[in-house]
């Protein structure tokens, strides 16, 4: 993966860099959570310091190829003004306006890569994916992997590799399809898995050892109990490296006692920790202690996907 800091910077050359701007607005349209967005900012910095115009680009939402007025990136211009200045960068409309992006069309591809001179990969939550801004503008301009990308790749890399025992996994959420794999995946690399929310009700295959399910539920089985929440916590107090996706219960419906103390857990640990995904993130950040993980990815599903397999199409581009 050819990455920033090898790139030949020309003063005056203008750089396409693909960021992930999905991110939540509030009800005045105004950005109410910037994880993702700040994630992207060293790397646009990065450019201006060596005098290149930063052309971003990205995509909000899921408009299907249809312009909808509430998820414009025009609602992100006054974020990029304040962090990197006004008339300091272009900002692309979302790229999911246009239906090409998604099909990874050449031709879309080719007028966004007629935009910039080279081109960087900020956005690792969308490197699963096969878009024009992923894949297609890679295979046209210079293209090289940000300095958040590289980060990403390089930490996850490494706690799958050698990581620092005991290791273990937590996993939670509501998409059983989705998590399977990469618990599959961490029963073969980690000394034990904990799994919760609503996959950890709908685990039928075998249960191996190292792998530990809800033994109780809380109130209408939105979040674990009493007993799997003293369980977790007595398997974790003696873990080196932790990684967690999903919250462990229904959090935006209240149901949060069983994360917010598993995340105290692993905070007291002392463990390495990871976590990742854009509801683990989120949930994490408003139980105030986002900031006491060693690493946040800003992946959900390309994080999983990455952490199954070890590449991703977007990185493979890079190459």
């Amino acid at each position: 993966m050819k990455i920033l800091s090898q790139a030949s910077l020309v003063s005056g050359s203008r750089a396409l860099v693909r960021c992930d701007l999905d991110v939540p607005l509030n009800e005045s349209g105004q950005v109410s959570e910037t994880f993702r967005l700040d994630a992207s900012i060293p790397t646009l910095k990065f450019l201006m310091d060596h005098e290149v115009f930063p052309v971003i680009m990205g995509h909000m939402g899921r408009p299907e190829g249809a312009y909808k007025e509430e998820l414009s990136t025009k609602q992100l211009i006054p974020y990029f003004e304040n962090t990197l200045g006004k008339g300091k960068f272009e900002l692309l409309e979302n790229l999911r306006f246009d239906k090409r992006e998604e099909e990874n069309d050449l031709e879309f591809a080719k007028e966004l890569a007629g935009k910039a001179d080279f081109y960087v990969n900020e956005s690792f939550a969308t490197c699963h994916r096969k878009a024009a801004s992923i894949t297609g503008v890679a295979a046209i301009l210079p293209a090289y992997a940000g300095l958040r990308l590289e980060q990403e790749v390089a930490t996850l890399s490494k706690i799958m590799v050698e990581p620092e025992r005991p290791f273990v996994a937590i996993v939670g959420g509501v998409k059983i399809e989705s998590k399977k794999p990469v618990i599959s995946k961490f029963l073969e690399v980690c000394d034990h898995v904990l799994v919760g929310g609503k996959i950890g009700m709908e685990w039928t295959d075998l249960v191996p050892e190292n792998l530990f399910l809800p033994i109780d539920y809380a109130e209408d089985s939105k979040d674990i109990g009493d007993n799997t929440i003293a369980k977790f916590k007595e398997v974790l107090s003696s873990a080196k490296s932790v990684i967690w996706s999903g919250p462990l219960g229904y959090c935006e419906g209240g149901f949060d006692k069983g994360t917010k103390e598993v995340a105290q857990a692993v905070i007291d640990s002392g463990a390495h920790s990871i976590i990742g995904g854009g509801d683990t993130v989120a949930t994490m950040n408003t139980l105030g202690c986002l900031a006491k993980f060693d690493f946040a990815s800003t992946g959900g599903g390309a994080m999983l996907q990455f952490l199954v397999e070890g590449t991703l199409p977007g990185i493979e581009a890079l190459n």
